[in-house]
């Protein structure tokens, strides 16, 4: 199993805008209102990437207004690939990767 470090990444109160699957890359580009700073209430477009991913699926319910990330955490394993979890406040998502990372321009 790869060591994948979600702590890099500040997920709680990030909002998902949308998420963009690449199947030919093995890629889940997630782009998120990211917190630059959490008291000055100032957020950044941002795009987290997941690295040679597969399996990703939503388990939420309908919500008014933008899904928005509570937690993040390696729940399980399957070979080389690590199943992240991402809590929201409609529910969760899950996806098989063996890295994340937030893209930088």
């Amino acid at each position: 199993m790869s060591t994948i470090a979600l702590d890099v990444i500040h997920w709680h109160d990030s909002l998902i805008l949308y998420v963009h699957l690449i199947p030919e890359r093995d890629r889940v580009e997630m782009r998120v209102l990211y917190p630059e700073e959490w008291r000055s209430n100032i957020f950044s477009e941002q795009t987290v990437i997941f690295e040679n991913a597969y399996g990703y699926k939503e388990f939420e319910g309908p919500i008014e207004g933008t899904p928005t990330i509570l937690s993040a955490s390696i729940s399980g394993a399957n070979d080389q690939w690590s199943l992240v979890r991402l809590e929201t406040n409609a529910g969760y998502r899950e996806v098989y990767c063996c890295d994340v990372y937030l893209q930088t321009r």
